[in-house]
């Protein structure tokens, strides 16, 4: 498959997958999908960890220890995505740090397939959402959301916010995303 090829069925500039391709450019989340969609492959087979051997799917037990999987690190969120080398899961673990302090800096919501599950681990969380009244989180305060309607999660204290979230597969980025930012997803 040609840049061309990719950048046709992603969505993404044939630039900015030369940038990323070089390391010249840390893609968003939302390009990461686009260009997992465009391959056929979901986030975690994209970005996927194999430091160790694959498990079988009859028989999941994967420790993730502090410091291992993939660290994306974008203007929104730094992610770690856990368990990285566990291919075909039905959910997504991720530890974030969420950096953006207001709904204005973090700019538009961003929507995705699938469900997530997060909780806060340290400093206080703003939830905005396509549809709902902003939400106040603190440390092991948790929201459960359906990931297609728009959402944004942004840092409400004076340091970044850590947080754990689970997200549902599969994640197929919809044509029509309102977004060329970063929004808390999963593959």
């Amino acid at each position: 498959m040609t840049l061309n090829d990719l950048a046709s069925r992603s969505g993404v500039a044939v630039s900015t997958i030369s940038k990323i391709e070089n390391g010249a450019l840390s893609p968003t989340l939302d390009k990461v999908l686009r260009l997992a969609e465009g391959l056929d492959l979901t986030i975690g087979q994209l970005i996927g960890d194999d430091k160790s051997e694959k498990a079988s799917p009859n028989s999941r037990f994967v420790p993730s220890r502090d410091g291992d999987g993939v660290v994306i690190d974008t203007k929104n969120y730094v992610y770690r995505y856990l368990c990285g080398e566990l291919t075909n899961k039905r959910m997504v673990p991720i530890h974030a740090r969420i950096k953006a302090s207001s709904i204005k800096e973090f700019g538009p919501l961003e929507k995705h397939g699938g469900e997530e599950f997060l909780v806060v681990i340290d400093g206080e969380v703003v939830v905005h959402s396509e549809f709902y009244a902003p939400v106040r989180l603190g440390p092991g305060e948790s929201i459960y959301l359906d990931s297609t309607m728009g959402h944004a999660y942004v840092n409400a204290g004076d340091r970044d916010a850590e947080v754990f979230c689970i997200c549902t597969e599969p994640l197929r980025v919809s044509k029509d995303s309102e977004s060329e930012n970063d929004g808390l997803k999963t593959d």
